[in-house]
C-alpha cells in the first residue's frame, strides 16, 4: 500500500467535495447529539429520509470523481494504482459517516455522565440500521454509474420494481394464506432474513469491485448489482413469504440454540377457557355488541374493510383465547406463530386460515387471543361436512428469567450479562424511566417491573437471533413503567429473559367454533351467540359510594340493623357483596356495613393507595362518613392484615376483631421453600375446564354447577359482581385487576399480633379430608393423588404454624377451628360462623 498516493488521492476527493463532506459530516455527527440530548418529534420525523439522502449523495460523488466506467481506458495509458484508489474512496465515507458518528456518540456519553467503558462500547459498536441493508446496493450503484443522475435513475428503477409491480412485500395477505410476512420481526426471528440480507451482497459487491477495478469489466459489475438486489430480497422474502413455516422455525431451532439442558415440556398443555369461541357474521359487526365486548375484552384489531368487503355479509368471524399451563415456576412464553387449520373426521386438511394479527402484544407479552375470518364459501363445505374439527397450532419460545435489583436514582449499574442499565422516576411522578445499554450482545428480552407486580411489566422488543450475529452492534433499550405509586418504587426488577428451548403445541377442537354445532352454533343472520342471562341482586342492602381519597370512591353495602356495628371486609378481589347471605343475619341482632376495597369490584380503581395502612385508613374515612364508632371488625382472607394493623394503631375506634380464615403471615408467600413449592405443585396441576354457556343462565343453574364442581355456594350478588355474570360475553370470568391485586399482596407486611391490645377472634377453617377429588381430576393418577397429598401437608403445617404465632403472640387472642370448612367458611359454615361471631361480640 503506497500511503503518499492514498494521501494524494485522499486529499483530493475532500478538496473536491469540500462542502458535501463537512455537510454530511455535520449532519451525522449532529443527529447523535440532538438523539442524545434533545429528541424532538419533529426531528424523527425527518432524519431518515435526510441522513439517507445525504449518505447517497456522498457516496455517488466520492466514488464519481473517478468512476470505474469511465476509466476504463485511461487505466491503459494512465495507470492509477487501483488499490489505493478504492481504499482512499471507503475510508473517506468511512470517516465521514462512522467516525463522524462516533466522536460525536462518545463525546456526548461523557457528558451525559456514563461510564467511560460504556461510552467508548457504544461509540465504536454499530447500531443495527436499516442503511446496512442498503449500503452494500449504494455502494455498487455508485461503481456502475458516472454521474448522480444515472446513479438516482437506478435507485428509482429499483424502487418501482419493488414497490409498485404487486410483490409479497406490498400485497396485503388473505385470511387463506397463513405466511407470517413481517410479523417475523415480532416473533423474534428477523434475524433469519436480515443477517443473511446484509452480509451476502456485501460479498458480492467485494467480488464486484474487482470485476470494476483489476479486470476493469463493467457490465459484469452491472449484472451483480441486479443480482445484489435480487439476493437481499430474495433472502428477506424467504422466512416470510417463501419458506413453509415449519422450515423456517427449524432454522431458528437450529442456529439459535436454547441455553441449558433441554426442558420437559410433557406437562405444558394448551387450554380453551370457553366452551364457544365468539362469532359473529360480517354483515351483524356493526350491531352484535356482544361481540364487539368480546373482541375488546380480548385484543385484536378487526379485519379491514376491504377484506371484510371481500368476503361478503355471509362470512363468520370468530375469536380465540387459549390459556397455556403447565411452565416452570416464572417462565414465561413468547408466541411465534399461529396457524389454524380446519380438518376432516378422518383428519384430512380442509383449510388453513391465518389470523389478522398474529401478535397483540408486538413487544413480547403471551397473549393467545387471535381474529379469524372464515369466507363464506368455507362456512358452507364446513357445513356439510361430518365431525369437523379445527387445529390450532402454536410455535413458542420458552424464556427463563435472570432477575435483579435495580434502583431508582438515576445512577448507571452493571448487571451481568445485560450491560448498564439506569433508572429514573420522571419529575412529574408518573412513570419510571429505564434507558440500558448492551454490547456484542444482549438477551432475548428485557423487562422492567414494579417489584412483584409482574402487571406492571414493561417489555423491550424480543430478539432470538443468536449471540454471534449481535457480535459487532451496540443495543439501547428504554423502557418506562407507568403508574409507579401502586408500591413502594426506591427499587424496581429488572428482567434478563433467556432462550430455554422451543416447542410447538397443538388442541384439537370439535366442530368449527370450540364444540359441535349442537352446542356452539354457527351465528346466523341478525343474531348472535351468547346466551342472555338472568340476574338480579335481590340482597336487602343499600348500595351507597363513598369518598375516602381523591377521585377514590369505595362501594359500601348498608345491611341496615340496629345494636352494636359490625363492619365487614372481603377477601382478595372479593366485593361487599360475598357478604350478601351473612350480613342480613347479623343484622339481626347488630347494625351491619360491607365495604368493597379500592381497586375491586364497582369501588374505584386508581394507580395508589395499595399499601396496607392506605387501605385500613380507607375504612376509618367509611366509619367516619357512616359515624360508626367502637365497631367488631371483621374480614376474611386478606383482610386480616388490614385487621391487624386497625388493632395496633386505632385500637380506640374497634371493640374487637375477627378474623374469618384471615390471620396468616402473608409476607413472602411467594419466596420462601414452602411458597415457593406451593406455587410449583399447584402449577401442575389440572386446570379447571371451562364454565358451560348454559351455567351462566341464572342463579340456580350456576349454583347447580359450582356444587357438581365441589365449590362453595356464592350470593348472587358476589356472582354479578366478581363473575360479571351479566355481561354476554364476560360471564363467568372474574372481574380483578392484576395490577391492584398484585399491589396489595406485593405491600404485605408480616403481623405484628404483639401491638394488638383488644379482643380478637380466629376463626380457621379445615377442609374435610375425605372431600371427594375435583371431578376434572383422575382419582387413578398415583403421581396427582401425591401432589394433593403434599399440598395438604404443607398447608396444613403452615396452619398450625399461623395459628401458633397467632396464639401466643395476641395477647387477648381466641382461635376456633371448623372442621369440613372451606377457604369461605362464612358460606360453607354459615350457622357456625353466625353464633361465634355473635357469641364474641356480645363478650
Amino acid at each position: 500500500m503506497n500511503f503518499r498516493i492514498l494521501r494524494a488521492i485522499l486529499a483530493k476527493d475532500v478538496r473536491s467535495l469540500l462542502l458535501l463532506v463537512l455537510m454530511t459530516t455535520l449532519l451525522f455527527a449532529g443527529d447523535v447529539l440532538i438523539q442524545r440530548f434533545d429528541p424532538t418529534p419533529l426531528w424523527g420525523i425527518f432524519r431518515i429520509p435526510l441522513l439517507l439522502l445525504t449518505g447517497t449523495a456522498l457516496i455517488y460523488s466520492v466514488f464519481q470523481l473517478d468512476s470505474p466506467v469511465s476509466m476504463v481506458d485511461d487505466w491503459l495509458c494512465r495507470p492509477v494504482p487501483r488499490k489505493e484508489l478504492l481504499v482512499s474512496k471507503l475510508l473517506l465515507l468511512l470517516s465521514v459517516i462512522y467516525l463522524s458518528r462516533v466522536i460525536a456518540m462518545f463525546a456526548a456519553d461523557l457528558v451525559l455522565g456514563l461510564p467511560l467503558a460504556e461510552s467508548l462500547q457504544e461509540a465504536l459498536l454499530l447500531q443495527d440500521a436499516d442503511f446496512q441493508l442498503l449500503l452494500p446496493v449504494l455502494l455498487l450503484i455508485a461503481m456502475v454509474t458516472q454521474t448522480l443522475v444515472q446513479g438516482v435513475g437506478v435507485v428509482v428503477a429499483i424502487f418501482v420494481c419493488i414497490f409498485v409491480i404487486p410483490t409479497p412485500l406490498i400485497r396485503p395477505p388473505g385470511p387463506l394464506n397463513p405466511g407470517i410476512g413481517e410479523y417475523l420481526v415480532n416473533a423474534g426471528l428477523d434475524w433469519l432474513a436480515m443477517t443473511p440480507a446484509k452480509v451476502l451482497p456485501i460479498i458480492i459487491v467485494a467480488f464486484a469491485c474487482g470485476l470494476l477495478y483489476w479486470r476493469r469489466r463493467v457490465l459484469q459489475a452491472r449484472i451483480l448489482l441486479a443480482l445484489t438486489v435480487c439476493v437481499t430480497l430474495l433472502f428477506m422474502l424467504l422466512p416470510t413469504w417463501l419458506m413453509p413455516w415449519k422450515s423456517v422455525f427449524a432454522l431458528q431451532t437450529t442456529f439459535a440454540r436454547a441455553d441449558g439442558a433441554p426442558v420437559d415440556t410433557r406437562n405444558i398443555k394448551l387450554r380453551n377457557p370457553r366452551v364457544c369461541f365468539p362469532a359473529t357474521r360480517v354483515g351483524d359487526l356493526a350491531t352484535d355488541t356482544a361481540f364487539e365486548a368480546a373482541r375488546q375484552h380480548v385484543g385484536p384489531r378487526m379485519w379491514p374493510d376491504q377484506a371484510l368487503r371481500e368476503f361478503g355479509p355471509d362470512a363468520v368471524t370468530f375469536l380465540t383465547d387459549l390459556d397455556l399451563g403447565g411452565l416452570p415456576i416464572d417462565w414465561r412464553v413468547k408466541l411465534n406463530f399461529v396457524q389454524a387449520n380446519y380438518l376432516s373426521s378422518g383428519r384430512a386438511p380442509l383449510y388453513s386460515l391465518r389470523p389478522y394479527n398474529y401478535f397483540n402484544d408486538n413487544t413480547g407479552g403471551s397473549a393467545f387471543s387471535h381474529l379469524w375470518l372464515l369466507p363464506k364459501f368455507v362456512v358452507q363445505r364446513l357445513e356439510s361436512e361430518k365431525g369437523p374439527s379445527l387445529e390450532l397450532t402454536y410455535s413458542l419460545t420458552m424464556l427463563k428469567p435472570r432477575n435483579f435489583t435495580l434502583p431508582t436514582d438515576g445512577s448507571r449499574h452493571k448487571l451481568p450479562g445485560v450491560g448498564y442499565c439506569g433508572a429514573t422516576v420522571d419529575a412529574a411522578g408518573n412513570s419510571i424511566d429505564i434507558d440500558c445499554f448492551s454490547a456484542f450482545g444482549k438477551p432475548a428480552q428485557i423487562t422492567a417491573e414494579l417489584t412483584d407486580i409482574p402487571a406492571s411489566r414493561s417489555y423491550d422488543r424480543v430478539d432470538f437471533a443468536p449471540r454471534w450475529t449481535q457480535s459487532l452492534y451496540s443495543q439501547r433499550v428504554n423502557l418506562a413503567i407507568g403508574s409507579p405509586r401502586l408500591a413502594s418504587h426506591d427499587t424496581i426488577t429488572l428482567t434478563a429473559w433467556d432462550v430455554a428451548g422451543y416447542l410447538e403445541k397443538s388442541v384439537t377442537l370439535p366442530g368449527i367454533l370450540g364444540a359441535g354445532a349442537e352446542t356452539c352454533p354457527l351465528p346466523r343472520a341478525g343474531g348472535n351467540n351468547f346466551q342472555n342471562s338472568r340476574w338480579r341482586d335481590a340482597a336487602p342492602h343499600e348500595a351507597q359510594s363513598i369518598t375516602v381519597d381523591a377521585g377514590v370512591q369505595l362501594e359500601v353495602l348498608d345491611f341496615g340493623g340496629t345494636g352494636s356495628p359490625i363492619v365487614l371486609l372481603p377477601g382478595l378481589g372479593a366485593t361487599a357483596h360475598s357478604f350478601d347471605e351473612l350480613a342480613p343475619l347479623l343484622a339481626q341482632k347488630h347494625r351491619v356495613v360491607a365495604i368493597t376495597r379500592r381497586g375491586t369490584g364497582y369501588s374505584s380503581r386508581p394507580d395508589f393507595g395499595f399499601d396496607t395502612p392506605r387501605l385500613a385508613k380507607d375504612v376509618l374515612q367509611v366509619m367516619d362518613a357512616m359515624g360508626l364508632d367502637k365497631v367488631v371488625l371483621a374480614g376474611h382472607s386478606i383482610a386480616g392484615d388490614e385487621l391487624t394493623w386497625l388493632g395496633a394503631h386505632d385500637p380506640d375506634r374497634f371493640s374487637a376483631l375477627i378474623y374469618m380464615d384471615a390471620a396468616y403471615d402473608r409476607s413472602g408467600d411467594g419466596s420462601n421453600t414452602q411458597g415457593r413449592r406451593l406455587r410449583e405443585l399447584n402449577r401442575s396441576l389440572s386446570p379447571e375446564p371451562p364454565i358451560p354457556p348454559e351455567a351462566t343462565l341464572n342463579f340456580t343453574a350456576m349454583t347447580k354447577f359450582l356444587a357438581e364442581r365441589g365449590h362453595v355456594r356464592l350470593p348472587e350478588g358476589e356472582l354479578i359482581a366478581f363473575y360479571r355474570m351479566n355481561s354476554p360475553y364476560l360471564a363467568g370470568t372474574p372481574s380483578i385487576d392484576a395490577r391492584t391485586q398484585q399491589a396489595i399482596k406485593a405491600a404485605l407486611q408480616k403481623p405484628d399480633y404483639a401491638a394488638v391490645k383488644i379482643p380478637a377472634l380466629a376463626i380457621y377453617a379445615f377442609e374435610d379430608p375425605d372431600e371427594p377429588l375435583p371431578p376434572w381430576y383422575d382419582a387413578n393418577d398415583k403421581e396427582l393423588l401425591a401432589k394433593i397429598a403434599e399440598i395438604a401437608r404443607i398447608n396444613d403445617a403452615l396452619k398450625r404454624d399461623n395459628i401458633e404465632a397467632f396464639r401466643h403472640h395476641l395477647e387477648k387472642g381466641q382461635v376456633l377451628e371448623l372442621r369440613n370448612a372451606t377457604h369461605y367458611l362464612f358460606q360453607s359454615n354459615q350457622q357456625q360462623v353466625l353464633e361465634a361471631i355473635e357469641e364474641f361480640a356480645a363478650k
